[in-house]
């Protein structure tokens, strides 16, 4: 028997959890058929086979976790089998093997073998809402979100304004259990270790003003667009850190922590400056949502160049946010409340944000950190 062992899928991650399987022992398979979808730390990731063959053994059933260079699956020892072509670069698996001669393989397998079209993320969301992509009909080549949300009767939200409590509500209470932990768990464990034994912190609070933002104002899109104002003030903030060299980055991409019953994910807002309000508000929705189901797409976790965390939406006004290299800063923003203050000659009642920003002091100073949080609160004190 020929032993197919758990592929690197990528920056290290050390194992990955059987989601579903593809195949049955017993089937043929062709190379580059997919076989398995399996759940990183990041993502959902399809597994293609090595070579043609007959499958004799699965070594994990749904829901176990492996880790990498595991046994995965066996093939039947015939001496038949035929080699995937390797790329020049053989590199890891991400997702589905591209390369040059993929054309002519897709061509060459049996239709009845070749995978049904949608990515996993989309997959796992079908089964999600309990649709069934055997009898839907893809306009494109795959199956999209909206195609199965509108098949389940839940369409995506449309561009317009999202309210803080309905984008809030997606998010249901995790109940403890005594199993492992999930994959988002894990890497975080992972993410919180490293950072510990590299990260010298230093964390600098304040309370912002917001008394005159209009009516109906979503926090989290004004955080957004004052992190990128901000930034583009102290470049240095928005960089990453690495074999002791500091590198700004540009454009600004905002890592955007999101509780979720699973864990703990950072989907990525890129260049945050690009876009309109409206694509911001649904891109919050849309993460948001994606988060609590475990569908978001490898792609929109990575890239981060500064975090956010909102933390206030659930609790707490202060706290000591966590670096996570290779970024140099995140910021935190409390539950806002109102308090008594001089204003205008008078004693008056103000509606108070709390903010706390934890940098690397390894690669920022703290009077670039301080010039960072003047500016990000000159931003929200506006109208």
């Amino acid at each position: 028997m020929k032993i197919f062992k758990l592929p690197d899928l990528g920056e290290g991650l050390p194992d990955a959890t059987i989601r579903e399987w593809q195949v049955r022992e017993g089937d043929s398979v062709v190379a580059d058929q997919v076989l398995v979808t399996v759940e990183t730390a990041k993502a959902l990731v399809e597994v293609p086979s090595p070579y043609s063959g007959r499958v004799e053994k699965l070594f994990a059933a749904e829901g176990e976790t492996l880790e990498t260079g595991q046994p995965l699956i066996g093939f039947q020892q015939s001496g038949g089998e035929t080699a995937a072509p390797k790329p020049a670069d053989s590199g890891t698996v991400v997702g589905k093997i591209e390369s040059g001669s993929e054309a002519l393989a897709r061509e060459q397998r049996p239709v009845s073998h070749r995978p049904r079209c949608a990515t996993p993320a989309v997959r796992a969301l079908a089964r999600q809402l309990g649709v069934d992509l055997t009898r839907l009909h893809p306009v494109g080549s795959r199956f999209t979100e909206i195609e199965v949300r509108n098949a389940a009767g839940q369409p995506l939200p449309g561009t317009g304004e999202v309210s803080a409590q309905r984008v809030a509500d997606t998010a249901k209470p995790a109940v403890a259990t005594g199993t492992s932990a999930e994959p988002a768990r894990r890497a975080m464990a992972l993410a919180m270790s490293r950072s510990r034994d590299l990260v010298c912190p230093m964390t600098l609070c304040d309370e912002v003003d917001i008394s005159d933002w209009p009516k109906g104002t979503n926090a989290t899109l004004r955080l957004l667009r004052a992190i990128a104002h901000a930034a583009a003030s102290e470049p240095n903030l928005n960089a990453h850190f690495t074999n002791d060299t500091l590198e700004p980055q540009a454009p600004v991409n905002i890592g955007l922590a999101v509780d979720a019953p699973k864990g703990l994910f950072v989907p990525v807002i890129k260049d945050v400056a690009a876009h309109s309000d409206e694509d911001l508000l649904a891109a919050i929705f849309r993460f948001k949502q994606q988060a609590s189901e475990g569908s978001i797409p490898q792609k929109d976790l990575q890239g981060a160049t500064i975090h956010l965390s909102n933390f206030g939406s659930l609790g707490g006004r202060f706290a000591t946010p966590v670096v996570v290299p290779p970024l140099v800063c995140i910021v935190g923003a409390g539950r806002s409340h109102k308090a008594v203050l001089p204003h205008k000659g008078k004693a008056r009642v103000r509606k108070l944000l709390p903010l706390s920003i934890t940098a690397d002091h390894r690669a920022v100073t703290g009077g670039e950190l301080a010039r960072f949080l003047k500016k990000l609160s000159e931003f929200l004190t506006e109208p």
